[in-house]
Protein backbone atom coordinates (compact mmCIF):
# COMPACT_ATOMS: atom_id res chain seq x y z
CA UNK A 1 0.00 0.00 0.00
CA UNK A 2 1.31 3.56 -0.98
CA UNK A 3 -0.19 5.61 1.65
CA UNK A 4 -1.79 5.52 4.97
CA UNK A 5 -3.81 8.73 6.27
CA UNK A 6 -4.26 9.13 10.13
CA UNK A 7 -7.73 11.63 11.08
CA UNK A 8 -7.88 11.86 14.71
CA UNK A 9 -11.38 12.46 15.26
CA UNK A 10 -13.40 14.41 18.85
CA UNK A 11 -16.03 16.73 19.02
CA UNK A 12 -15.90 17.80 14.91
CA UNK A 13 -19.43 16.56 13.44
CA UNK A 14 -19.51 20.17 11.81
CA UNK A 15 -16.31 19.76 10.02
CA UNK A 16 -15.57 16.00 9.46
CA UNK A 17 -17.73 15.51 5.89
CA UNK A 18 -15.68 18.04 4.54
CA UNK A 19 -12.76 16.66 5.89
CA UNK A 20 -13.97 13.10 4.86
CA UNK A 21 -14.87 14.54 1.22
CA UNK A 22 -11.55 15.75 0.67
CA UNK A 23 -9.83 12.10 1.26
CA UNK A 24 -12.23 10.31 -0.15
CA UNK A 25 -11.41 11.55 -3.20
CA UNK A 26 -7.87 11.54 -3.55
CA UNK A 27 -6.62 11.16 -6.78
CA UNK A 28 -3.79 8.30 -5.65
CA UNK A 29 -4.48 4.76 -5.21
CA UNK A 30 -3.99 2.39 -3.38
CA UNK A 31 -4.32 4.43 -0.14
CA UNK A 32 -6.50 3.62 3.40
CA UNK A 33 -7.87 6.21 5.71
CA UNK A 34 -7.78 5.52 8.97
CA UNK A 35 -10.35 7.45 11.16
CA UNK A 36 -10.40 7.28 14.88
CA UNK A 37 -12.75 8.18 17.17
CA UNK A 38 -11.21 9.38 20.23
CA UNK A 39 -14.15 8.99 22.44
CA UNK A 40 -16.10 11.66 20.39
CA UNK A 41 -19.02 12.44 22.47
CA UNK A 42 -21.33 13.73 19.48
CA UNK A 43 -22.33 12.46 15.83
CA UNK A 44 -18.86 11.63 15.19
CA UNK A 45 -19.17 7.83 14.73
CA UNK A 46 -22.35 8.20 12.90
CA UNK A 47 -20.63 10.08 9.71
CA UNK A 48 -17.67 7.84 10.08
CA UNK A 49 -19.94 4.86 10.19
CA UNK A 50 -21.40 6.14 6.87
CA UNK A 51 -17.94 6.95 4.74
CA UNK A 52 -16.91 3.41 5.90
CA UNK A 53 -20.19 1.63 4.83
CA UNK A 54 -20.04 4.09 1.40
CA UNK A 55 -15.88 3.68 0.45
CA UNK A 56 -15.24 -0.17 2.87
CA UNK A 57 -11.69 -0.20 0.54
CA UNK A 58 -10.63 3.17 1.40
CA UNK A 59 -12.12 4.26 5.03
CA UNK A 60 -11.37 1.83 8.47
CA UNK A 61 -12.95 2.95 12.07
CA UNK A 62 -11.09 2.60 14.57
CA UNK A 63 -12.71 3.78 18.27
CA UNK A 64 -11.42 4.71 21.71
CA UNK A 65 -11.35 6.17 24.68
CA UNK A 66 -10.98 9.46 24.67
CA UNK A 67 -7.27 9.76 25.29
CA UNK A 68 -6.08 12.87 23.25
CA UNK A 69 -5.28 13.40 19.53
CA UNK A 70 -1.57 11.97 20.09
CA UNK A 71 -3.28 8.47 21.57
CA UNK A 72 -5.61 8.53 18.43
CA UNK A 73 -2.85 8.80 15.81
CA UNK A 74 -0.57 6.31 17.55
CA UNK A 75 -3.67 3.92 17.90
CA UNK A 76 -3.50 4.05 13.83
CA UNK A 77 0.36 3.92 13.90
CA UNK A 78 0.03 0.57 15.23
CA UNK A 79 -1.92 -1.13 11.88
CA UNK A 80 -0.95 1.54 9.31
CA UNK A 81 0.09 -0.37 6.29
CA UNK A 82 1.25 2.36 4.07
CA UNK A 83 4.86 2.65 2.66
CA UNK A 84 4.38 6.40 3.92
CA UNK A 85 2.12 8.22 6.46
CA UNK A 86 0.66 11.05 6.10
CA UNK A 87 -2.12 12.95 9.28
CA UNK A 88 -5.13 14.99 9.11
CA UNK A 89 -6.88 16.53 11.55
CA UNK A 90 -10.42 16.32 11.50
CA UNK A 91 -11.26 19.81 11.14
CA UNK A 92 -8.95 20.89 8.02
CA UNK A 93 -9.24 19.54 4.84
CA UNK A 94 -6.57 18.64 1.89
CA UNK A 95 -6.23 19.46 -1.82
CA UNK A 96 -7.51 15.78 -3.89
CA UNK A 97 -4.18 15.68 -5.49
CA UNK A 98 -2.04 15.94 -2.84
CA UNK A 99 -1.09 12.59 -1.71
CA UNK A 100 -0.48 11.60 -5.67
CA UNK A 101 1.51 14.46 -5.92
CA UNK A 102 3.75 14.17 -2.45
CA UNK A 103 4.52 10.88 -2.85
CA UNK A 104 5.30 10.96 -6.49
CA UNK A 105 7.92 13.26 -4.98
CA UNK A 106 8.78 10.69 -2.39
CA UNK A 107 9.48 7.84 -4.73
CA UNK A 108 11.08 9.79 -7.26
CA UNK A 109 13.55 11.49 -4.93
CA UNK A 110 13.68 8.71 -2.44
CA UNK A 111 12.62 11.30 -0.02
CA UNK A 112 11.93 10.38 4.30
CA UNK A 113 9.58 13.06 4.12
CA UNK A 114 8.19 15.52 1.53
CA UNK A 115 6.71 18.95 2.73
CA UNK A 116 3.92 20.99 1.42
CA UNK A 117 3.26 24.74 1.72
CA UNK A 118 0.20 24.84 3.75
CA UNK A 119 -3.11 27.62 4.69
CA UNK A 120 -4.49 28.99 7.48
CA UNK A 121 -7.76 29.60 6.91
CA UNK A 122 -9.60 32.08 10.10
CA UNK A 123 -13.13 32.15 10.51
CA UNK A 124 -12.90 35.93 9.69
CA UNK A 125 -12.33 34.86 6.06
CA UNK A 126 -8.61 35.65 6.86
CA UNK A 127 -6.13 33.29 5.06
CA UNK A 128 -2.38 32.71 5.83
CA UNK A 129 -0.18 31.00 3.40
CA UNK A 130 3.36 29.41 4.36
CA UNK A 131 5.81 28.54 1.64
CA UNK A 132 7.57 25.18 2.71
CA UNK A 133 10.34 26.43 -0.01
CA UNK A 134 11.58 29.43 1.45
CA UNK A 135 12.96 28.14 5.09
CA UNK A 136 16.83 27.38 4.99
CA UNK A 137 16.56 24.57 7.35
CA UNK A 138 14.30 22.09 8.10
CA UNK A 139 14.04 23.10 11.40
CA UNK A 140 12.35 26.35 10.28
CA UNK A 141 9.33 24.73 8.66
CA UNK A 142 5.68 24.86 10.60
CA UNK A 143 6.13 21.72 13.18
CA UNK A 144 2.71 20.67 12.18
CA UNK A 145 2.67 17.28 10.98
CA UNK A 146 -0.24 17.82 9.01
CA UNK A 147 1.40 19.24 6.07
CA UNK A 148 4.29 16.87 5.67
CA UNK A 149 4.32 12.96 4.23
CA UNK A 150 6.63 10.43 6.42
CA UNK A 151 8.73 7.31 5.10
CA UNK A 152 7.27 4.53 7.61
CA UNK A 153 10.42 2.88 8.17
CA UNK A 154 11.60 6.63 9.43
CA UNK A 155 8.69 7.02 11.93
CA UNK A 156 9.82 2.82 13.37
CA UNK A 157 8.51 2.91 17.36
CA UNK A 158 8.49 6.78 17.48
CA UNK A 159 4.96 8.13 19.04
CA UNK A 160 3.24 11.09 19.52
CA UNK A 161 3.39 12.14 22.67
CA UNK A 162 -0.17 11.61 24.83
CA UNK A 163 -2.20 14.54 26.86
CA UNK A 164 -0.03 17.03 25.47
CA UNK A 165 -0.14 20.55 23.81
CA UNK A 166 2.85 21.01 21.08
CA UNK A 167 2.64 17.00 20.29
CA UNK A 168 3.31 17.76 16.58
CA UNK A 169 6.19 19.64 17.20
CA UNK A 170 8.01 16.96 19.18
CA UNK A 171 7.33 13.93 16.79
CA UNK A 172 8.41 16.27 14.17
CA UNK A 173 11.67 17.64 15.46
CA UNK A 174 12.55 14.04 16.15
CA UNK A 175 11.44 12.71 12.54
CA UNK A 176 13.19 15.62 11.35
CA UNK A 177 16.22 14.60 13.12
CA UNK A 178 16.31 11.18 11.96
CA UNK A 179 16.07 12.18 8.21
CA UNK A 180 18.43 12.25 5.81
CA UNK A 181 16.41 13.44 2.84
CA UNK A 182 13.73 15.90 2.99
CA UNK A 183 11.48 17.02 -0.62
CA UNK A 184 9.46 20.04 -0.41
CA UNK A 185 6.22 20.95 -3.10
CA UNK A 186 5.55 24.32 -3.25
CA UNK A 187 1.80 24.26 -3.64
CA UNK A 188 -0.54 24.61 -0.78
CA UNK A 189 -2.29 21.46 -0.43
CA UNK A 190 -3.28 21.35 3.26
CA UNK A 191 -5.79 23.59 4.77
CA UNK A 192 -5.81 24.28 8.09
CA UNK A 193 -9.11 25.40 9.85
CA UNK A 194 -8.42 27.76 12.56
CA UNK A 195 -11.26 27.85 15.46
CA UNK A 196 -10.95 29.94 18.41
CA UNK A 197 -11.19 27.20 20.27
CA UNK A 198 -7.36 25.49 18.76
CA UNK A 199 -4.28 25.39 20.76
CA UNK A 200 -2.90 28.55 18.84
CA UNK A 201 -6.06 30.73 19.70
CA UNK A 202 -6.46 29.36 23.42
CA UNK A 203 -5.93 31.83 26.38
CA UNK A 204 -5.11 28.90 28.66
CA UNK A 205 -1.72 30.03 29.76
CA UNK A 206 -0.23 27.32 32.26
CA UNK A 207 -1.40 24.99 29.30
CA UNK A 208 1.62 26.55 27.53
CA UNK A 209 3.89 24.94 30.21
CA UNK A 210 3.91 21.78 27.77
CA UNK A 211 6.26 23.38 25.18
CA UNK A 212 8.94 22.81 28.47
CA UNK A 213 7.61 19.31 28.89
CA UNK A 214 8.10 18.74 24.99
CA UNK A 215 11.33 20.25 24.66
CA UNK A 216 12.30 17.75 27.58
CA UNK A 217 11.48 15.13 25.58
CA UNK A 218 13.39 16.09 22.49
CA UNK A 219 16.30 16.92 24.43
CA UNK A 220 16.17 13.45 25.96
CA UNK A 221 15.67 11.94 22.47
CA UNK A 222 18.49 13.74 21.08
CA UNK A 223 20.80 11.48 23.63
CA UNK A 224 19.78 8.48 21.95
CA UNK A 225 21.15 9.63 18.56
CA UNK A 226 24.47 8.20 17.41
CA UNK A 227 26.39 11.85 17.47
CA UNK A 228 24.08 14.09 19.83
CA UNK A 229 26.68 16.92 20.59
CA UNK A 230 25.50 17.89 16.87
CA UNK A 231 22.51 18.44 17.55
CA UNK A 232 23.08 20.85 20.59
CA UNK A 233 22.97 24.05 18.12
CA UNK A 234 19.55 22.80 16.68
CA UNK A 235 18.20 22.28 20.23
CA UNK A 236 19.40 25.96 21.27
CA UNK A 237 17.49 27.17 18.27
CA UNK A 238 14.37 25.21 19.03
CA UNK A 239 14.85 26.32 22.68
CA UNK A 240 15.00 30.02 21.65
CA UNK A 241 12.25 29.73 18.73
CA UNK A 242 9.23 27.90 20.36
CA UNK A 243 9.81 29.18 24.04
CA UNK A 244 11.75 32.53 23.66
CA UNK A 245 9.96 33.43 21.17
CA UNK A 246 6.76 31.61 19.87
CA UNK A 247 5.34 31.13 23.40
CA UNK A 248 6.12 33.68 25.39
CA UNK A 249 4.95 35.88 23.04
CA UNK A 250 1.78 33.89 23.08
CA UNK A 251 1.05 34.11 26.63
CA UNK A 252 1.86 37.48 27.06
CA UNK A 253 -0.72 38.49 24.78
CA UNK A 254 -3.51 36.48 27.36
CA UNK A 255 -5.04 37.81 29.99
CA UNK A 256 -5.22 34.73 31.92
CA UNK A 257 -4.10 35.06 36.06
CA UNK A 258 -1.20 32.48 35.75
CA UNK A 259 0.52 34.58 33.27
CA UNK A 260 3.52 36.21 35.05
CA UNK A 261 4.02 32.86 36.73
CA UNK A 262 4.01 30.72 33.39
CA UNK A 263 6.41 33.34 31.75
CA UNK A 264 8.83 33.48 34.62
CA UNK A 265 8.67 29.45 34.72
CA UNK A 266 9.29 29.38 30.71
CA UNK A 267 12.67 32.26 31.11
CA UNK A 268 14.21 29.93 33.82
CA UNK A 269 14.29 27.03 31.34
CA UNK A 270 15.95 29.55 28.67
CA UNK A 271 18.11 30.60 30.93
CA UNK A 272 19.04 27.17 32.05
CA UNK A 273 19.87 26.02 28.48
CA UNK A 274 20.94 29.21 27.12
CA UNK A 275 23.04 31.16 29.62
CA UNK A 276 24.18 33.89 27.15
CA UNK A 277 22.31 34.87 24.09
CA UNK A 278 25.56 36.64 22.65
CA UNK A 279 27.17 33.19 22.81
CA UNK A 280 24.80 31.23 21.21
CA UNK A 281 25.12 29.81 17.64
CA UNK A 282 21.16 29.58 17.80
CA UNK A 283 20.57 32.58 18.28
CA UNK A 284 22.15 34.56 15.56
CA UNK A 285 20.23 32.60 12.82
CA UNK A 286 17.17 34.68 13.58
CA UNK A 287 16.81 37.92 11.91
CA UNK A 288 17.16 41.56 13.82
CA UNK A 289 13.80 42.04 14.41
CA UNK A 290 13.17 38.98 16.19
CA UNK A 291 16.81 39.36 17.92
CA UNK A 292 15.56 42.29 19.46
CA UNK A 293 12.49 40.59 21.05
CA UNK A 294 14.22 37.61 21.88
CA UNK A 295 16.64 40.13 24.08
CA UNK A 296 13.58 42.02 25.55
CA UNK A 297 12.14 38.32 26.58
CA UNK A 298 15.27 37.28 27.83
CA UNK A 299 15.62 39.77 30.34
CA UNK A 300 11.96 39.98 31.20
CA UNK A 301 11.18 42.65 29.23
CA UNK A 302 8.33 40.90 27.58
CA UNK A 303 5.70 43.59 28.01
CA UNK A 304 7.81 46.50 25.84
CA UNK A 305 8.20 43.79 23.16
CA UNK A 306 4.50 43.13 23.28
CA UNK A 307 3.94 46.83 22.49
CA UNK A 308 6.64 46.45 19.74
CA UNK A 309 4.87 43.72 18.18
CA UNK A 310 1.60 45.48 18.75
CA UNK A 311 3.02 48.33 16.72
CA UNK A 312 4.53 46.70 14.19
CA UNK A 313 1.08 44.91 13.41
CA UNK A 314 -0.76 48.34 12.85
CA UNK A 315 2.17 49.75 10.56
Amino acid sequence: MKVSIIVPVYNVEKYLPKCLDSLVSQTIDDFEILVVNDGSPDRSQDIIDEYSRRYPEKVVSLVKENGGQGSARNMALEIAKGEYIGFVDSDDWVDVTMYEKMYSVAREKNADIVVCDMLDHFEDGGTTYYDASVFQSPFEVTPSACNKLFRRELIGAIRFLGGLWYEDFDFTTKMLMRATNIQSIHEGFYHCHCRPGSTMHNDNAPKNLDMVTVLEDIRADIQTLPTPKKWKTVFDYLVLKHLLWTTINRVAAQKHPEREEVIQEMLRYVKRNVPSLSRCEGYHKFNKNQRIVMFLNYHGLYRVSKALLNVKKRV
